[in-house]
């Protein structure tokens, strides 16, 4: 989100077996395994933090050259945190978590205590997998950076998370230009700890296997961006985030969540002066255009997490089915 906290996930990202695509921003020099950083980016100059993305890299693609099968059976090797990066975890959950006791759905604050995150610590990946896979059968693995779209959403169909592990450069606590492990963790991992949630991104992920055409593919994604990673809905005639892309950014949560009113009260403001609230409308979700550098100026806001979570689950059950109205179009 340019100069705001994260840029999220969006529907084009998710790990292609296929291609060297998998990890868009690493590559293989000579051997050794080497993570393109943008000159711009804050840890550009700093080696010891590039020599720790570099490692982190070759622990997701020595992963995906795995089998299935080892996959499942054994641990994800740690990845190498040092003590400057606790601390900027440390310091945003310090920041995030009375944010999230304002303005976070009862769903997400019942399940993220449930997870028990550390506040001290980055925790790693592997700890962080067996205690979701307890509370709702789905797995993380690593993944280096930006991956393909089916496989994304492939893999979540099988009930596993494809999740980074890097984490923003210490000079920067509460900016990063793509998106880390404390918004796979603190966002996505934390809501697939709740049950419908977790059912909701396999069912994306099953419309996204039998859709053939790009154009019904990127509907499908423009839908999963508006619930998925911006979605809202109300509690006590308040408005709370349910999406991850809100619940890990204590800036946008909190601006979204009050229609703009906290606008540029904090360093990672780049948005509008205010938030548009709009009824639920999945044929226009399917199209609306939105920018992933900004804060979203548009919300679809449902009147309860049940209603968001009964719609939804009947609209992407039926996508491209017979029992879709528009399934020329979802094909």
């Amino acid at each position: 989100m340019g100069a705001s906290e994260y840029i999220m996930h969006g529907p084009s990202e998710g790990v292609s077996d296929d291609t060297d695509e998998a990890n868009s921003a690493v590559k293989i020099v000579g051997g050794n395994v080497f993570v393109e950083l943008d000159p711009d980016h804050p840890g550009f100059q700093d080696e010891g933090y590039r020599a720790r993305r570099n490692e982190i890299a070759k622990i997701a693609l020595e992963w995906n050259e795995m089998s299935m099968d080892d996959r499942r059976t054994k641990k994800i090797p740690h990845a190498p945190y040092s003590e400057d990066e606790d601390a900027v975890w440390a310091a945003i959950m310090e920041r995030i978590t009375p944010v999230h006791e304002k303005y976070a759905c009862s769903a997400y604050l019942e399940n993220a205590k449930d997870l028990g995150l550390p506040n001290d610590r980055i925790p790693q990946l592997q700890e962080v997998s067996e205690k979701l896979e307890e509370m709702t059968g789905f797995r993380q693995e690593p993944v280096g950076g930006l991956v393909h779209p089916k496989t994304f959403h492939t893999a979540l169909a099988n009930k596993v998370f494809l999740s980074t592990q890097y984490i923003r450069h210490s000079s920067r606590p509460f900016y990063t230009p793509e998106p880390d492990v404390v918004h796979e963790l603190v966002g996505h991992t934390a809501m697939l700890g709740v049950p419908k949630w977790a059912e909701l991104n396999i069912l994306f992920g099953e419309a996204d296997m039998r859709t053939e055409s790009d154009a019904a593919i990127n509907r499908l994604g423009s839908v999963y961006w508006y619930i998925m990673e911006f979605g809202a809905c109300r509690e006590n005639d308040r408005v709370k985030a349910v999406g991850p892309g809100l619940l890990s950014s204590f800036g946008e949560m909190e601006h979204a969540c009050t229609s703009g009113k906290g606008c540029g009260e904090n360093e990672a403001c780049v948005c509008d002066p205010s938030v548009e609230y709009k009824t639920p409308d999945f044929e226009e979700m399917e199209t609306k255009p939105y920018d992933v550098t900004k804060y979203q100026p548009v919300l679809f806001v449902w009147d309860s997490f049940e209603e968001m979570y009964e719609k939804t689950k009947e609209f992407v059950i039926n996508w491209g089915t017979d029992n879709d109205p528009r399934k020329d179009l979802h094909k």
